[in-house]
């Protein structure tokens, strides 16, 4: 087992059971603050309908009375193979008519070489499965209908009444025995009839059976889904791209459709499997042509389980694929025919994970018990904070459902879609969106669940190492703003910001957060320091030297942003932009940290980052005062752009920080770029507003975010929250979830900058409220309270022990520990944070200034297994 499975909260794995001792008791959580989302109509859309995981399957339920729905995912159901892939692309052959190009400031002519000569093809879209639907032969009058997800058990129920009869239907997505099962009861017996089947939206492929008591699906979803129409790939002259798709000469094969499944592209396409096995005590089961029919039963369970010819990201799901009919099978044997005992296992899973935090926001309101769709909609009010508690634990349920070790990591999606052409391919996008989905990982208590993106980083090192080699001439590994299941590392077509290669720094830096917050050497040597190396082997290479003696990327790209010069020309491609810096100067700070850390021998690369480090091009102060996004003081062709790219080092890095004659440039590039969002765009900009201690923003734009959206909008502008709570980009993506979770905890506690900082950006309407569980880095879990916007209480457990720096709004007692009598920098090395140096000012009258709240800090050495308290006095 890798050093990454020993985590914290002594989390023990013995024959399949998992043990979770907590560090504080669970008798403290409140009973007031229910944690449901609940409606009183079914799901009329899929962004209505209520999500399930067990890390490996996805479930949307409607709830429908009538007729329910089930859409159905399984998170390795990828279209494609890794067999095709377009990799010849040589940037050395034109890398210096690009650069020439760039000097000269014509970075038009630059960008459509770029356009032209390094961009690959098309990337393979994540597949939705099947649908497992329900009819029921209700025809008395319907009431009292409910529909609810009930957080903390991790568990779906429908309850409505038919003439007078009550029924219940429980869904739940099992981890431990891999399983979706479905639960049907009525309040008199013999009430259940009704008839089942499997659908699925791959048809072409599709074989459908119905054997005793089981249906079956056996499928190949795509060999090929491109999201891109044909014409368009013609246009962009991309058809060598494409020899499943095109003849040598251009033209179009006979036949060819954007979506080819099986013999109609060379037999590709990943198979799987579905089951859903049927027990109805009571009553008359009889099955033919693909449906099951029950008929008067006292109560109906029906377990689901799936599985693909997945066999790795570099083996081919055709030619040396797994036969998901011999995984199906065992998992439906191992799993129990009972549901209350499968329920039992699920709940106790689930809770071990979910129960080490809870929050409380301030006190439910009468509108706290609305349907949660009309709790959206009516949240601007401030009239109902608890809605943002439960949004903060949705966020971490949806972790638990979709992130689990050994399955795939979270993608654009999580593990929810329903389209065989999904939005950006329900992939990974590797220049926000990926990393923004693991944002709350450690600091909201779920380590676990970091542990499969950890794991899709490896293996993406290992075409990277391929791709910078063979793309770029380097040393190191390389990977660009796109990642699907198979890992390729090289730029995906189209869009010009698919040339952007500092993906690796910013995803080895997640795993750098691990070993913060966890402390675990063997982790820091074994898994983190290989890849940071591999990734600044590249950087190194990959810098140049301007003329004015700084080192920085000759070929820059600030994601999604284009900036305008010249006589109103745009370009998105400049050397030396801000993000470029940051990641490079992050990633060499890191690994000259760790080399000294783990006692390694010097070596030349280690030499070369020491003398490039305080040499790479600084931050600049443009002429607004803001923050400068690129190596010139452009304008912005979009100034309320949705990415924030240049304001990575205050977050999600830690380069910027009080000190360092930032803060305030920050701030002016936030009120330049404005508060109107995509939905994604508005987490990230939660968490630079607490960061800028500036709690009543980022809850203006949690307010922002929690604004309702129909899935008819699919504008790129107006984000919001659908009705389920999943985040409207719009279209739906999950990441805005995940980054408002980790803007929340950002509000409550710091730990990035060296200190413990308790209630940093605590807005004026949260004067009340409670948080246990958070996580600190250096191995501390916290627990607060506070009254009248002032801290009451604070536990600490110190796990691993060492040197702390804690920052308070106001003296306290502490109890437990011993306050050392001077505060300087924080010697524990879980606390290390980046000095970026000086920046470049190119206009100082036109600063912005920062609020700084006042505090105070105490020092306290701590042993491992310690618990102390701070009190108000």
């Amino acid at each position: 087992m890798s050093n990454i499975h020993i985590l914290p909260r002594l989390f023990c794995l013995f024959a399949g059971l998992v043990l979770f001792v907590p560090s504080f008791s669970q008798s403290k959580l409140s009973k007031d603050h229910p944690l449901t989302l609940w409606y009183d109509k079914p799901a009329s859309e899929w962004t209505e309908a209520l999500p399930l995981g067990n890390g490996h399957m996805g479930a949307m339920v409607f709830g429908g009375v009538r007729e329910d729905r089930l859409q159905l995912n399984e998170n390795t159901l990828y279209s494609g193979d890794p067999r095709y892939s377009y990799q010849n692309i040589d940037v050395k052959r034109r890398y210096s008519e690009v650069t020439q190009l760039l000097d000269s400031g014509k970075y038009k002519e630059a960008e459509d070489i770029i356009a032209a000569d390094w961009l690959g093809r098309a990337q393979e879209c994540y597949q939705p499965m099947a649908d497992f639907r329900m009819e029921f032969k209700h025809k008395d009058k319907i009431s009292g209908y409910k529909r609810s997800l009930d957080l903390s058990e991790a568990l779906v129920r429908v309850q409505y009444k038919e003439g007078h009869v009550n029924f219940t239907r429980e869904y739940l997505a099992s981890h431990p025995d891999r399983v979706i099962a479905v639960r049907i009861t009525a309040s008199k017996p013999g009430q259940i009839n009704t008839r089942l089947r499997l659908s699925t939206p791959h048809s072409p492929t599709a074989q459908f059976a119905s054997e005793g008591n089981v249906l079956k699906l056996m499928a190949k979803v795509p060999g090929i889904a491109l999201r891109r129409e044909l014409q368009q790939v013609v246009n962009n002259g991309d058809q060598h791209k494409y020899p499943e798709l095109f003849h040598r000469d251009g033209s179009v094969k006979e036949g060819v459709q954007q979506v080819l499944y099986d013999e109609n592209v060379h037999h590709l396409g990943m198979s799987f499997d579905l089951r859903a096995v049927v027990y109805a005590p009571g009553g008359q089961l009889s099955s033919s042509d693909g449906y099951i029919e029950i008929a008067n039963a006292d109560a109906v369970t029906i377990i689901l389980a799936a599985a693909t010819s997945y066999n790795g990201f570099d083996k081919s799901p055709v030619a040396e694929g797994k036969d998901p009919s011999i995984w199906v099978e065992r998992y439906l044997t191992n799993a129990p025919s009972d549901f209350s005992a499968i329920k039992e296992k699920h709940i106790a899973d689930h809770q071990s994970l979910f129960n080490r935090m809870h929050i409380e926001l301030g006190k439910r309101t009468p509108q706290s018990d609305l349907p949660t769709d009309q709790r959206v909609q009516l949240f601007a009010n401030g009239k109902d904070y608890d809605l943002a508690a439960l949004y903060f634990q949705f966020g971490r349920y949806l972790m638990i459902a979709g992130s689990r070790p050994g399955g795939q990591p979270l993608n654009l999606q999580g593990i929810w879609n329903d389209k065989v052409l999904p939005p950006w391919a329900s992939a990974y996008t590797m220049n926000i969106n990926a990393q923004m989905n693991y944002w709350p990982a450690e600091l909201c208590n779920l380590s676990e669940c970091h542990e499969p993106f950890f794991e899709a980083i490896k293996e993406l090192a290992v075409n990277g190492k391929n791709t910078a080699w063979n793309m770029y001439g380097s040393p190191g590994w390389v990977a660009h703003h796109n990642m699907s299941i198979w890992r390729k590392a090289e730029p995906v077509d189209f869009c010009r910001c698919s040339f952007w290669p500092m993906a690796a720094g910013w995803l080895v830096s997640h795993m750098w957060e691990g070993y913060l917050f966890r402390g675990d050497v063997g982790f820091l040597r074994n898994e983190v320091y290989p890849l940071l190396e591999g990734a600044c082997a590249f950087y190194d290479d990959w810098l140049v030297k301007d003329v004015s003696g700084y080192y920085m990327t000759p070929v820059g790209h600030s994601p999604e942003q284009y900036f305008l010069y010249g006589d109103n020309q745009r370009s998105s491609q400049s050397p030396g932009p801000t993000m470029d810096m940051a990641i490079i100067r992050e990633s060499f700070h890191r690994l000259l940290e760790a080399h000294e850390r783990l006692g390694l021998e010097e070596n030349e690369l280690i030499q070369r980052i020491r003398v490039k480090l305080p040499q790479l091009l600084p931050y600049q102060v443009g002429k607004k005062g803001q923050l400068q996004e690129w190596l010139f003081d452009f304008e912005d062709l979009d100034l309320q752009h949705r990415h924030i790219s240049h304001l990575y080092g205050l977050h999600p890095g830690n380069q910027i920080h009080p000190g360092t004659g930032l803060m305030g440039p920050v701030k002016r590039s936030m009120e330049i770029r404005g508060d109107l969002a995509t939905g994604w765009s508005m987490g990230w900009k939660i968490n630079v507003w607490a960061r800028l201690y500036d709690g009543d923003h980022a809850l203006m734009m949690i307010k922002n975010l929690l604004s309702l959206v129909k899935e008819s909008n699919t504008s790129m502008r107006g984000g919001g929250t659908y009705p389920n709570l999943f985040c409207a980009h719009p279209p739906f993506q999950i990441d805005g979830n995940f980054g408002a979770t980790a803007g929340i905890a950002e509000m409550l506690l710091q730990s990035h900058a060296g200190v413990i900082q308790l209630l940093p950006a605590l807005p004026k309407d949260w004067s009340d409220g409670k948080v246990y569980g958070l996580r600190a880095r250096g191995g501390f879990e916290i627990n607060m309270e506070w009254e009248n916007g002032k801290l009451k209480t604070a536990e600490f457990f110190s796990e691993k022990g060492g040197d702390c720096i804690i920052v308070v709004p106001e003296e306290m007692i502490l109890k437990g520990a011993v306050q050392t009598e001077t505060v300087g920098e924080n010697v524990n090395p879980l606390f290390k944070f980046i000095n970026p140096g000086e920046p470049v000012y190119h206009n100082q009258t036109e600063l912005t200034e920062i609020d700084i709240p006042a505090t105070r800090q105490m020092a306290i050495q701590t042993l491992a297994g310690q618990r102390f308290t701070l009190e108000s006095q």
